[in-house]
């Protein structure tokens, strides 16, 4: 046995070995950048088989037993680049209605329940440039999920009320488009490039949306979806001829009317130019900045390249945009610049930041001034490996799941590249040079040829940005869906003014109605949502044209806005914020069309004016006119024998949708010489929404001014 002095001895002796090899350690020490490191190991990809049903279909297998689970990704050779120009929105919604609207042998709410009860899940979606489908479920369920898949995908029946409901859900989508800034700029700048109206740009309006009936989603799913244009992906637990009979067996049946030739995708015209373009988003401190041009196509040779590129020049923290705009001169919050190279058509080079408003120009400038100067000078070594490292150092999680392998596979077999790409790309990344990327940003990135974009408030900006150049401003304004109507012949125009001038003689005539200027309305309202009801007490006051101001009463709490001429407010118990130029409008748009403001400005306004034929509704006869401007559109229900207002019906924004607003008046007293409805029924899609009783009434009342200053 060792005795204490042993033991601390021997502990002396190990520690002063510890320490003289931490001295050897210390003396040998290197500076990272003169660290070596080993060869990375070659990643050993599983083998995806490649198999062909009877029908054409392509499958790629790719079995994996480590759990009970099946995955399956299907790809249709479709996409919204192939909807009519006056219909967009129709593949968008094909995708939703095959999975919600059901087929023959079962509803959408039968699938939904026999999917719950396997614990499986089964989506379709139609995107820019292709369809999918996707399948998840247990092995042992998965002879049960199958069939449901491949019944949506062979046999939807596009019922009407699924229809309507992605219909609305889309007009929702189109309502709120202007709300995020961001996304104006990505959906502008798009524009910019490939043209307001090129398949890959344009967006859904209300108008393509009402256009679109059943018979286009039946059309559209005949004319694409066909065995030979689709491909199957499936990964997990099974064997290879147990999935390739399993597939046959559900697919195997469904046979196209004959040869099948995908369409070829659009073509993009694209000339090189300069210009500079404004969206007007006067609510916003910031600006969002994008400019850019045309990008190319990964099969370019320079795409390795231009990888190698994107890294340097905006990839990452360390990148120069990063390091100059952001950090050096702290011009931008975020900061990004690439070179986008896409499989079919060519992809879109962009920088972009978001900045204050105040420092909108100089961040502009600067970040010209990388975009210059990556074309001018070699990138430096230690630039070209550190973008290399990134590369080959990321390279690994391109192999990370079963279901990237095999998806990957499929995208390169849909848009007609080597299986192999991505191997090719790290080969050749490796083989990148400094003179490489100098040759690539030449020849693909053109400086003196960028489109320019800012969202933002001019008012902030530090410089105008006509100091650049001219300035062409961007109307965002969404279009009001129009209905189709008669033509507006000269009688049809002078009966709808006569009958608006009846019925302001109606309500208590020009004369009495030109008085008025300013009011105070307190309202007790009930609403309607979702199966609840809610109460509140609204105070509207304004002054016409341009002061507005609005309490709610609300359950948990009051919320108030304010709409001073060009300017705006909110408050509410979270507390104060600038209204949207979109919240503004809104509100001036109610007050424009308030009853006797609509009949007394009607014609001072130039509002487009026609009359429509009469009509019986609910066993009641109308007189009509239809009352158009530049912001909205209604149609106006009249007592053919008073005149008397009774209804108006229009498209409208309600709980963030656009919906057909029914309100109907009735309870007229008169105040001030004028007549005005003391209770208001609203319906939205024909279902009641609200309804409207005014407590108080009084009009020419003092305006404090003070009243609508944001606090």
């Amino acid at each position: 046995m060792m005795n204490r002095k042993n033991i601390r001895t021997t502990s002396m002796t190990g520690i002063l070995l510890l320490l003289a090899s931490s001295s050897l350690l210390a003396g040998e020490a290197k500076f990272y950048k003169d660290l070596t490191f080993p060869k990375l190991h070659d990643i050993e990809v599983p083998k995806v088989e490649e198999v062909t049903l009877s029908n054409g279909i392509r499958l790629f297998l790719l079995p994996d037993h480590e759990l009970p689970l099946i995955e399956l990704s299907a790809r249709i050779g479709a996409g919204s680049i192939y909807e009519p120009a006056e219909k967009v929105g129709l593949a968008s919604i094909v995708g939703e209605v095959m999975r919600t609207g059901g087929t023959a042998t079962h509803s959408g709410e039968e699938i939904d329940e026999l999917l719950e009860s396997l614990a499986a899940s089964v989506e379709t979606s139609i995107e820019l440039s292709y369809a999918s489908a996707t399948l998840s479920a247990l092995e042992e369920d998965i002879d049960q999920a199958l069939p449901i898949l491949a019944d949506i995908l062979r046999n939807p029946i596009f019922p009407e009320d699924k229809i309507e409901l992605a219909k609305i859900q889309e007009r929702s989508a189109i309502a709120r488009r202007n709300d995020d800034p961001n996304e104006i700029a990505s959906r502008e700048f798009r524009k910019l490039i490939y043209g307001a109206d090129s398949p890959y740009a344009r967006t859904p309006e209300y108008a393509t949306i009402d256009r679109i009936t059943r018979d286009d989603l039946v059309a559209f799913h005949k004319r694409f979806f066909h065995p030979e244009n689709v491909m199957i992906g499936v990964w997990g637990d099974f064997t290879i001829e147990e999935m390739r009979a399993r597939l046959e067996a559900v697919f195997g049946d469904w046979k196209g009317d004959g040869p099948y030739e995908a369409p070829p995708f659009p073509e993009v015209h694209y000339t090189f130019d300069s210009s500079i373009h404004l969206v007007r988003k006067t609510d916003i401190d910031q600006t969002y900045i994008y400019m850019g041009h045309i990008g190319g196509l990964r099969r370019d040779p320079e795409f390795y390249a231009l990888t190698i590129l994107n890294d340097i020049l905006g990839g990452g923290f360390s990148s120069r945009l990063f390091r100059n705009v952001r950090d050096k001169l702290g011009l931008a919050y975020s900061v990004f610049g690439v070179y986008l190279a896409n499989y079919k058509v060519p992809g879109v080079f962009i920088v972009g930041c978001q900045t204050k408003g105040e420092t909108t120009v100089k961040a502009l400038r600067a970040m010209k001034a990388e975009v210059e100067r990556i074309t001018q000078e070699p990138v430096t070594e230690e630039e070209l490996e550190r973008a290399k490292e990134s590369y080959l150092n990321a390279f690994v999680f391109n192999f990370d799941t079963k279901g990237e392998i095999v998806q990957r596979l499929m995208t390169y077999a849909y848009y007609g590249y080597p299986l192999d790409f991505l191997e090719k790309t790290k080969a050749n990344i490796e083989r990148v040079t400094r003179e490489d990327v100098l040759a690539a940003a030449r020849k693909f990135i053109h400086p003196e040829s960028l489109r320019i974009l800012a969202v933002g408030n001019p008012e902030r900006f530090d410089e105008p940005l006509e100091t650049i150049g001219p300035v062409e401003e961007i109307d965002i304004t969404i279009p009001v869906p129009k209905e189709e109507l008669p033509e507006a012949t000269a009688d049809a125009v002078a009966q709808g003014k006569a009958r608006l001038e009846a019925a302001l003689e109606a309500i208590g005539g020009r004369q009495a109605a030109e008085k008025i200027s300013s009011y105070r309305m307190t309202a007790e309202v009930e609403v309607s949502m979702q199966g609840q009801t809610m109460q509140m007490t609204v105070t509207d006051i304004g002054r016409f044209p341009d002061l507005q101001r609005q309490e709610m009463q609300l359950p948990f709490g009051t919320v108030t806005l304010v709409r001073n001429g060009e300017s705006g407010w909110s408050k509410n118990p979270q507390g104060v914020a600038e209204l949207s130029e979109a919240q503004r409008r809104e509100m001036q748009n109610a007050m424009m069309k308030k009853l006797f403001f609509l009949l007394r400005e009607f014609e001072q306004k130039d509002y487009e004016v026609q009359a429509l034929a009469p009509v019986e509704e609910e066993g009641k006869r109308y007189d009509v006119v239809h009352i158009a401007s530049k912001d909205f559109a209604m149609k106006l229900y009249l007592d053919p024998e008073t005149a008397l207002p009774l209804k108006r019906i229009a498209q409208e924004k309600v709980m963030g949708r656009m919906a057909k607003v029914e309100e109907r008046y009735s309870d007229y007293r008169t105040v001030a010489g004028i007549r005005f409805p003391h209770r208001i029924e609203t319906l939205a899609d024909g279902k009641p929404f609200s309804t409207t009783i005014v407590k108080s009434l009084e009009v020419n009342i003092p305006i404090d001014p003070k009243q609508f200053e944001k606090p």
